[in-house]
């Protein structure tokens, strides 16, 4: 993948758009410096040249054919020390929207590209400063949404998951070593016969290895990307006050009058480093209401999608035939049972409620008006994601669909190694798999990949990254 000919000169507007203290334009590639030069003129008597020592700051301004467009600090970063590997600057502007954009459009007339989406962190990868596993890691940063989720994508920049894939890449050509002399040499005096004993215990082991990976993911997407959990119950039952109650703020409309949600209202709750994207859903009943059936059916359409219901009941009204509906709906999936309102003389019968759904006995009481039992209910809803099918605690966990997936097709091509479908296992079969999953795992980090993948990666990007 390392380029044999200079890139083009890129730039683009590498912080997030609005107002700020800082708005900060980048310049990445052969021209950078000369760009620059030609707009960026320092205080003081010592103009900027080739000579000028990297990583350091020049503070000047920015100025057009004849305007002064802004005053800034410029950091000039040399090649191959640099994100890219390619001559970086930075010109650090005053954080408006019009005074950054203007200065982007100046250095973009003076011969710089604008940068596609990601652009700088795929340089980084073309040019070999890190890999494709790295580079993904990088916008796992960018989107993290807790420190746990920041710290799992700071492991994999520095390489751990790399390091993983490479040491079983590394196993596999070991065993393809052992499988190819007898294929090549099988007559030689000095070749051992084919130990399949042995072979099977090395392929065991990397498969082990990949299925610890693949188990990993579970934890790591709800770490990358949080739980999907929906609040679910009849109208008028409390559940928009549970959401204000978590969020410690009105974030939903609350009245007396059942039905007020209409819609899917989400919000973020960070619980323990795990994020909890809190949906309040309108609550279930049959209506003639044009609105509110639409509302019904995005609220059973969450249910269906939530990786964990918080299933509410009105502790101060006797059970009706929806909670019965609901509590069975709610049993396919991860739920926990809430009483609310117990500020209120208790009616509902949980016995009655047990007994006629299968249901687990284990509520949490709480009355979302006094947050009361909220504190009970965030434990339960960490130890449900730690513990559950979907928990784990694992030293490296892969956080990407697209390496799950991969892992996954590296680990059905060794299972076929050591199990073929025909039962017949010869050397020259069992190479071919393995060196297939050999190459399959090399996608991981990039060293077998295509145009087309790295597309579909970096354009998820922002523009600037």
């Amino acid at each position: 993948m390392l380029r044999t000919t200079p890139f083009d000169t890129i730039a683009a507007i590498s912080t997030p758009p609005g107002e700020g203290g800082i708005g900060i334009v980048k310049i990445s590639g052969e021209n950078t410096f000369d760009i620059v030069k030609n707009i960026f003129h320092p205080h003081g008597k010592k103009d900027l040249n080739n000579s000028v020592r990297s990583f350091t700051m020049r503070l000047g301004y920015i100025k057009g054919d004849e305007d002064i467009v802004d005053e800034a600090l410029v950091s000039l970063m040399k090649a191959p020390h640099t994100y890219t590997r390619e001559d970086i600057a930075e010109i650090n502007c005053h954080g408006g929207a019009v005074a950054v954009n203007k200065v982007l459009r100046l250095v973009l007339m003076k011969g710089a590209r604008l940068a596609e989406p990601g652009e700088f962190t795929k340089r980084a990868f073309i040019n070999g400063r890190i890999d494709l596993a790295q580079a993904e890691a990088v916008l796992d940063i960018v989107r993290a949404k807790t420190g746990k989720a920041l710290e799992t994508a700071l492991t994999q920049l520095k390489g751990s998951l790399s390091e993983k894939i490479n040491g079983l890449i590394q196993k596999l050509k070991d065993i393809l070593v052992m499988l190819e002399a007898n294929i090549d040499f099988p007559d030689e005096e000095d070749t051992t016969a084919v130990d399949i004993d042995k072979l099977k215990i090395a392929t065991h082991s990397v498969q082990k290895e990949l299925k610890t990976l693949i188990a990993s993911y579970d934890t790591g997407k709800i770490y990358k990307d949080g739980v999907l959990t929906a609040l679910a119950g009849k109208p008028n039952v409390g559940k928009s006050s549970i959401l204000n109650a978590f969020l410690k703020f009105e974030r939903a409309i609350v009245t007396p009058i059942p039905g007020t949600t209409r819609d899917v209202i989400e919000e973020q709750l960070n619980l323990n480093g795990i994020p909890f994207i809190l949906a309040d859903t309108a609550g279930i009943t049959e209506s003639d209401n044009v609105i509110e059936k639409e509302g019904v059916k995005r609220s059973r359409t969450c249910m269906d999608r939530a990786g964990l219901i918080l299933l509410v009941f009105d502790g101060s009204c006797p059970l009706d035939r929806r909670d019965f509906e609901l509590a069975k709906k709610a049993k396919s999936g991860r739920y926990i049972p809430i009483i609310n309102k117990t500020d209120l003389t208790l009616t509902l019968n949980t016995e009655e409620l047990v007994r006629k759904t299968g249901m687990k006995p284990d509520f949490v009481y709480l009355s979302a008006k006094e947050g009361t039992g909220l504190k009970e209910l965030e434990k339960k809803m960490t130890e449900m994601v730690v513990t559950g099918n979907t928990g784990g605690d694992y030293s490296l966990m892969v956080t990407s669909s697209r390496h799950y997936t991969i892992l996954k097709k590296a680990l059905k091509e060794l299972l076929y190694a050591v199990k073929p479908p025909d039962g017949d296992m010869e050397p020259e079969l069992m190479a071919y798999d393995v060196r297939s999953a050999m190459d399959i795992l090399g996608e991981i980090t990039g060293e077998v990949t295509t145009t087309e993948i790295l597309n579909e990666i970096f354009n998820n990007f922002c523009i600037g990254k």
